[in-house]
């Protein structure tokens, strides 16, 4: 037992001189990433944000409507070669550089458009075309707002929170309009997503 105590305080004092470390780069980042429960903070002025976020809220009628989106998405772009889509472990830095991390967001799904598609092993440095949130009960109103403000002002052109209790998809554009889409209503992927359509009743069927 007593070398399982040594050994935990080891890895707590690792984990708190990870944390204090700024600028937090790239590499800081990614060493924080390898902690079991800390994977998911995100960074917001260049500080480490999402240490009260419960991650129990990611079961599984989270991780069923994001596979639904990442297939229907995923299909439809590598078929009409559109791009890229990714899954919510990849990571999208809004501002700042390798070297000095302002903002580092993880979208549940994110889509790049085939132009600005850039292969990477890390990070990328960029905004998504679009960014898909699926957003849980417990999510404070003014996170949800701090987002979406965030992506828009960095250049995402639709920010999709998807709300699984009320089974509604909002789509935000960047000149500050949104529409929001239910049962039985199809949303059509404009520009973006030339010929895209989603019926939004089989994202949320059971």
């Amino acid at each position: 037992m007593a070398v399982n105590a040594t050994q935990l305080q080891k890895e707590v004092r690792e984990i708190v001189t990870l944390l204090m470390k700024r600028p937090i780069t790239e590499a800081i980042a990614l060493d924080v990433e390898t902690h079991a429960g800390f994977e998911h903070l995100e960074i917001e002025g260049g500080q480490w944000v999402g240490f009260d976020e419960d991650e129990t809220m990611a079961g599984e009628e989270h991780g069923r409507i994001e596979f639904r989106l990442l297939l229907r998405l995923g299909n439809h772009v590598e078929l009409h070669k559109l791009g890229n889509v990714y899954p919510g472990d990849t990571v999208f830095v809004l501002h700042g550089s390798p070297e000095d991390i302002q903002i580092k967001r993880r979208p549940d799904l994110a889509f790049v458009s085939r132009g600005r598609v850039k292969p990477t092993k890390g990070y990328i440095y960029a905004a998504p075309d679009i960014a898909v949130e699926i957003i849980s009960p417990t999510e404070r109103p003014t996170d949800i707002r701090q987002k979406l403000r965030e992506y828009l002002d960095y250049g995402v052109q639709q920010v999709w929170q998807v709300f699984p209790e009320s089974q509604e998809i909002q789509i935000h554009l960047p000149d500050g309009t949104a529409r929001t889409y239910r049962a039985g209503e199809v949303i059509d992927g404009g520009d973006l997503l030339l010929g895209f359509q989603l019926d939004v009743a089989t994202v949320f069927a059971e």
